[in-house]
């Protein structure tokens, strides 16, 4: 039997998972320095993907 495809993150899990790993890997010097850069990559004003204003 065959999986089903796992859906697609949402940016919030996808930021969460990003988080978690440079806590890990201790990659983070300032708590906020991730947030600064994944809003440079998903706007927070900006839509998701195929979802309508």
């Amino acid at each position: 039997m065959a999986n089903p495809k796992k859906p697609p993150l949402t940016d919030a899990e996808r930021h969460k998972r990003f988080k978690d790993m440079a806590r890990e890997v201790e990659a983070v010097d300032a708590p906020d320095a991730f947030d600064r850069a994944f809003r440079r990559v998903v706007p927070l004003d900006k839509p998701a993907p195929g979802k309508s204003e």
